[in-house]
């Protein structure tokens, strides 16, 4: 076979191999509450050739239907449908745990894995000692607990790539807006520099990306932060209506579909987003109220951070706040 032919072989072989949608799915938790962090949740999906999205409906049910993983009967669906306060973090600990053994990551827990999941983040964690995830920390369940999920998962042929979050803690919330953005300037950039990296992550050269994100609260345009974030590309609008706003991208690299549509998360990947966010912020909320009940020297209540509560547990503990020196714009966000 001559050098010609090889090459021309080499050549299909690639394509065939990178003939694949990266689809990438976010959501957000935390973005109404004054205290602790706001969570963004990316997810990255492999999926052969180019579905539609009623293709791609049919290709998730799997995950939509109740699987075993470990003590609990698990479905993706939207965090606030699945997950209830008084019930625990079991039913999403098992769905994170699924998660990190599909992709084969081998960080034990989740303070282990932070350096990996919010590698832009870790260093502010750090440094805002009510959100130390190593107390408390849960073993993530082993691949045997969890296989009977995650095949039924991969039953759908569609592989889960990567995930990735990140954690804009209450400092970092104030610094931006005290720039002179509001923080749904905040949810959007930071979302959609997410999707960038996860991009740049994941993405082989030849295949298309599709994004989809459910809609930033009232947020309705999109096009000055697709273009300000994506600033190498060419956006155009599709459309901007009252259900979804999408977005084409072209120009560097593969062409780029981005959409922010209402109930966004009825959508299975992003729905995985929105539980994996869940769990991030209730793990943290589950750090800051350890945090101030040990040093609160009785029985302190503890708070999801909503506004009207977080104006009772901020009065509550005064005075630890004084004690510890606690700057309030480290603790409490502004908006």
């Amino acid at each position: 076979m001559n050098e010609c032919m090889c090459s021309w072989l080499s050549s299909l072989r690639y394509a065939a191999r990178c003939n694949y949608m990266l689809l990438i799915a976010t959501d957000e938790a935390g973005y109404g509450p004054k205290l602790g962090p706001l969570i963004i949740t990316g997810t990255a999906w492999k999926v052969q050739g180019q579905p539609d999205r009623q293709t791609l409906e049919g290709l998730f049910q799997p995950l939509r239907e109740p699987s075993q993983c470990g003590e609990d009967s698990v479905i993706v669906d939207d965090s606030k449908a699945v997950f209830k306060p008084s019930g625990g973090l079991s039913g999403l600990h098992a769905v994170m745990s699924a998660c990190m053994n599909w992709c084969e990551r081998s960080e034990d827990s989740l303070a282990e894995a932070l350096t990996w999941l919010a590698a832009d983040d870790v260093e502010s964690i750090r440094r805002t000692p009510w959100l130390d995830l190593k107390q408390n920390d849960v073993p993530w369940l082993g691949t045997e607990q969890t296989s009977a999920c995650v095949q039924k998962w991969k039953s759908s042929g569609l592989e889960l790539i990567g995930f990735s979050s990140r954690v804009i803690t209450a400092r970092r919330f104030n610094e931006f807006c005290a720039a002179g953005s509001n923080k749904a300037d905040l949810l959007s950039q930071c979302t959609l520099n997410l999707i960038r990296s996860l991009i740049q992550q994941y993405r082989c050269r030849s295949e298309s990306v599709e994004v989809y994100c459910d809609r930033h609260g009232g947020r309705r345009y999109y096009a000055g932060v697709l273009q300000h974030v994506f600033s190498d590309q060419l956006v155009q609008v599709r459309g901007e209506s009252a259900q979804e706003s999408a977005y084409q991208l072209s120009g560097s690299g593969a062409d780029l579909s981005v959409r922010f549509t209402v109930k966004g998360d009825r959508f299975t990947p992003v729905a995985l987003a929105s539980m994996q966010a869940k769990y991030l912020r209730e793990r943290c909320m589950q750090a800051l109220n350890h945090y101030f009940a040990q040093r609160y020297g009785g029985t302190l209540k503890p708070t999801a951070g909503y506004p009207v509560d977080a104006d009772r547990f901020l009065t509550a503990i005064a005075e630890v706040i004084e004690k510890e020196e606690i700057s309030l714009s480290d603790l409490v966000r502004a908006r």
